[in-house]
């Protein structure tokens, strides 16, 4: 088996009308990916879970072609610069299949995998596990794999009166989810036949168009974490089975001023010009640090020193951006998300405050959050102690997440 047999990309089909969510009188606002679901638009749930799987390649967003909010816009932008992996965007068509087909020739362009998953965004949480099995599936001689759920009510056949004809035997009936997986080729194959055929409008997924042509298909194991936003209601109820719990932490971070070298110093990823350079085995951003220290300890998961120890010469004059990331992959991949983060820095040189809207738009970038979920603040000693005399400089920060109830410990 080869690297390229344990990787795969990713399409997330974003485009669509929402046209029965929109139609439920309780709707308001704009289509269901776009909708707010536990603090970030519902297509951000997904996009990020996936980014986070070892074994993601690339993803392709499939958006509208017009009429997106430029708040949703701006989110999307800043959570794709943060994912640990490449995220594109391009617009879909009229249909389902020509919005599947316009990602998959957006991803033809890139350096893609030889395995592709079709997703849909009105499927926020996708669990790991159900995209270990999809991958194994494409390892045997299936030519592509659905996620799928038995049925355990009754079903029952009726006509267009809504009368009851038979009761339809369960046993061999699936409920089909997304992602579904398939070689590269052969998905991109299928929906160029067909978008010069005959447009069969019987055709939802791709596991339909797989079908028609007789290739083989198999189900793995579904999730019912993978339930799909239809109607208004589904939202609602999506929202309020979210139990979760808000955990606090706190960082701390300190170092000492160079008498040796000149700045510039890094303080929250802005490099700011200073007299004097900071002693450091990465490049000693006091502000990521303890912003790192604080996710990682709403998650039990230790220190900054634990994860990326200080004796690795692998992490010498490291940009401290990664740390950052890395304790926020760990949020997602536990399933919960980010409320705020706090940092206050600790210094009587340089001062912060010219510095403090461009530190506050760089954190945006790191971690895909919005400004109003950021606070960057700066406060001297009175000249007394370490800072007060100009020997160093310290960051205090603290970070607030909700998680799952059903999070039980550390998450690599």
């Amino acid at each position: 088996m080869t690297a390229a047999d344990m990787t795969m990309d990713f399409i997330i089909l974003a485009a669509g009308q929402s046209r029965r969510f929109s139609a439920d009188k309780s709707a308001a606002g704009p289509a269901k990916q776009f909708q707010n679901l536990s603090g970030k638009l519902v297509l951000l749930h997904s996009v990020e879970a996936i980014s986070c799987w070892p074994q993601c390649g690339r993803i392709i967003v499939v958006l509208p072609e017009g009429g997106m909010d430029e708040t949703a816009i701006k989110q999307l932008k800043q959570a794709a610069a943060s994912c640990p992996v490449t995220v594109q965007f391009t617009t879909g068509g009229p249909t389902r299949t020509a919005s599947t087909l316009n990602g998959l020739r957006a991803l033809k362009k890139t350096v893609h995998k030889s395995r592709v998953a079709v997703h849909d965004a009105a499927r926020p949480f996708v669990p790991h596990q159900v995209l270990d099995a999809l991958l194994d599936a494409l390892n045997t001689d299936a030519d592509g794999a659905v996620p799928a759920l038995p049925i355990s009510d009754t079903v029952k056949q009726v006509d267009d009166t809504q009368t009851i004809l038979s009761t339809l035997d369960r046993t061999s009936l699936r409920l089909v989810q997304t992602p579904q997986a398939f070689a590269f080729d052969t998905l991109l194959k299928l929906h160029e036949a067909f978008a010069a055929g005959d447009g069969d409008s019987t055709i939802t997924d791709d596991a339909s168009l797989a079908e028609r042509a007789g290739l083989k298909l198999i189900c793995v194991d579904g999730a019912s974490e993978l339930e799909k936003i239809t109607f208004a209601e589904d939202l609602d109820m999506m929202q309020n089975s979210q139990q979760t719990e808000t955990r606090t932490a706190s960082g701390f971070d300190v170092h000492k001023f160079s008498s040796e070298q000149t700045g510039p110093i890094m303080i929250c990823g802005v490099a700011i010009d200073h007299d004097h350079g900071l002693v450091a085995h990465s490049d000693g951003d006091v502000g990521l640090h303890a912003l790192c220290d604080a996710v990682l300890g709403c998650l039990a998961m230790g220190d900054i020193g634990q994860h990326f120890p200080p004796s690795d010469p692998k992490w010498k004059a490291a940009s401290s951006d990664q740390f950052l990331r890395f304790a926020l992959e760990q949020v997602t991949k536990a399933g919960g998300y980010v409320t705020l983060l706090d940092v206050t820095i600790i210094c009587e040189q340089p001062k912060i405050g010219p510095h403090r809207q461009q530190m506050t738009d760089r954190l945006s970038q790191i971690t895909g959050l919005l400004a109003t979920r950021l606070s960057v603040k700066a406060t001297t000693s009175e000249r007394l102690g370490f800072t007060g005399r100009g020997e160093g400089i310290a960051a205090l920060a603290q970070a607030t997440i909700c998680l799952p109830v059903s999070y039980a410990g550390e998450t690599e």
